[in-house]
């Protein structure tokens, strides 16, 4: 800090600018860099996001004929009868024999009209089973689930049941739960169309090559993209793998763990025939590659901001300090006995102080002159009097120049409203009265009116009931002040047209007025009490009235302010 202020302020200038700079530079580049690389991630989400979603939509129109395959033996007349045929009962699990052919015959004619069907399965209420695979099975298979007594109680059979006619979508083979199986598999519950009545289940198993088909084609030229398929509920959640299968493991859990600060980033889309979680994902480091470069062109940027700032800044102080080495060598030539200043500032802060420095001590000189002659003296006096009342009367000629030459120019508005301040004004002057009649302060008001309409767009109306004490005379703006208030504080924020109602009325030798407004009112009435305006009035009444005149105000929200006045009577 004490070699700071060693410095000129022309080198602290400097140095605040390169410091300001750089700093300002600094925090843009890390911000665009962030911002960038959040940008990346975004478009890299967004993109792939809709890549999965035409990849579930690949997966949907495959599915969608498979199931409609599967549905199609609800419409099979012989099949149903073969399903639910009483003499299945006599054979344990096995269905009859001329039932198990029907049945056969139309499991096997569903499965050759398309290639991805692995193999389905038959189950009845009953407990019968019928398996029929495009590929061989070993016969323990078999056995297993021919032995097996409780067979509808396996849970994916209750939850079938549960889904009552819908396809439960499974991303193993239930029949052989292994979660590096090639197939799928899908329970749908065999409801008679009928009656509503269950006939039975049956179990499609599909070949995962249907996900290949879907995901196979996208390359999206990063080295660590994968795409998967993910079943939250299942035992194995994971249904499909594309992609390094080295880190498989690490990117399921991963994302299971919803984990958003690893080194991966995750895209999905929820598959609605299935319930799956169609994945993107890749390592974070590779996108960061992309950011790198852009944070290299903002590091260049950067510096090149810094360097222009410097120059620019060392420009700026020379312009800043040039006013001070004036100012400086001004100070020194009047130390040194000087008596007019000739030195020319600048506009600047600094230069308006080397003016103004500039006209005290020229100044001095004209007052140590004035000074010695009291006439010249007095006659300032009187000059400065002077213009205080000639220069409200150029104002006024002002105004009226300024509406004809609107009248000239055709320009209505523009003339009404310069009418209207000329006719405020001079009514303001009061030919330097300071009493005024109740007709001329309510004419004033009427002006002032006509310009708050113009800027308002005729929001506002003036209700005057004030006849019978309009030739009363009272001290000059004791009336306008609250007519401006009510404007500022209740009528410019009411929402629609607002009204201004002035009353008067003579009683007892006393004059009652009531200014009323419907505007939002108040709840502190402190805000009207401590205007200036306001003050001002009540000082005036009181200087002039008496104390025991004044004004009063009540308020209510969202109703309105009404202002009551007494002051004594004065024809």
């Amino acid at each position: 800090m004490d070699l700071l202020k060693k410095l000129k302020i022309k080198d602290q200038i400097l140095l605040a600018m390169i410091i300001g700079s750089l700093l300002s530079s600094a925090v843009l580049g890390v911000a665009i860099f962030n911002i960038s690389k959040i940008t990346i991630e975004n478009n890299y989400k967004n993109s792939h996001t809709y890549n999965l979603q035409v990849s579930s939509n690949i997966i949907d129109i495959q599915l969608k004929s498979i199931i409609e395959l599967g549905r199609s033996v609800l419409n099979n007349d012989s099949f149903k009868k073969a399903l639910t045929g009483e003499e299945n009962n006599k054979n344990g699990r096995y269905f009859s024999s001329i039932n198990s052919l029907t049945i056969s015959r139309t499991v096997s004619e569903i499965a050759s009209h398309d290639v991805l069907i692995d193999g389905i399965t038959i189950i009845n209420e009953n407990g019968n089973l019928l398996f029929f695979s495009k590929r061989s099975i070993p016969s323990g298979y078999y056995k297993y689930y021919y032995s097996k007594d409780n067979f509808l109680e396996n849970a994916w059979i209750q939850k079938a049941r549960e889904a009552k006619g819908k396809e439960v979508f499974y991303g193993y083979n239930v029949l052989i739960p292994d979660q590096e199986g090639d197939t799928i598999s899908y329970v749908k519950n065999l409801i008679n169309p009928r009656n509503g009545s269950s006939m039975g289940f049956m179990v499609v198993n599909i070949r995962k090559k249907l996900l290949d088909k879907a995901f196979g084609t996208l390359n999206e030229g990063y080295s660590t993209n994968r795409y998967m398929i993910i079943d939250e509920n299942s035992i194995y959640p994971s249904v499909y793998f594309n992609g390094d299968q080295s880190a498989k493991n690490i990117i399921l859990e991963d994302y299971l763990k919803k984990n958003t600060r690893g080194k991966y980033l995750f895209s999905s889309y929820l598959n609605d025939s299935t319930g799956w979680m169609a994945v993107n994902v890749i390592e974070k480091e590779e996108l960061k590659r992309d950011s790198a470069y852009i944070g290299e062109v903002i590091l260049v940027v950067v510096f090149m901001l810094i360097l222009l700032s410097i120059y620019i800044s060392r420009i700026i102080s020379n312009q800043i300090s040039k006013p001070l080495n004036v100012l400086e060598r001004t100070i020194e030539a009047v130390g040194e006995g000087h008596r007019h200043i000739e030195d020319e500032f600048d506009n600047s802060e600094i230069g308006i102080i080397g003016n103004k420095f500039k006209e005290m001590v020229n100044n001095n000189l004209e007052l140590r002159e004035r000074l010695l002659n009291a006439q010249i003296n007095e006659r300032e006096a009187e000059l400065l009097l002077l213009q205080a009342q000639i220069n409200p009367h150029f104002l006024y000629n002002t105004l009226d120049s300024l509406y004809f030459m609107a009248i000239i120019k055709h320009d209505d508005d523009i003339a009404k409203m310069v009418l209207a301040l000329s006719n405020t004004f001079k009514l303001s002057l009061n030919k330097g009265d300071k009493f005024i009649s109740v007709r001329d302060e309510v004419s004033r008001i009427k002006e002032y009116m006509t310009i708050q309409n113009m800027r308002y767009n005729d929001r506002f109306e003036l209700i005057l009931d004030i006849e019978e004490i309009r030739d009363y005379k009272i001290i000059n703006f004791i009336l306008q002040p609250f007519v401006e208030n009510a404007m500022y504080h209740g009528l410019e924020a009411k929402i629609g047209k607002g009204f201004i109602k002035i009353e008067g009325r003579h009683e007892e030798g006393n004059l009652y007025f009531k200014i009323i407004d419907n505007g939002v009112g108040m709840e502190d009435l402190s805000v009207l009490d401590n205007g200036y305006g306001v003050k001002n009035v009540k000082e005036r009444i009181k200087l002039f009235y008496g104390d025991e005149y004044g004004v009063s105000f009540t308020s209510e929200p969202n109703v309105g302010t009404t202002v009551s006045i007494v002051i004594r009577a004065r024809n």
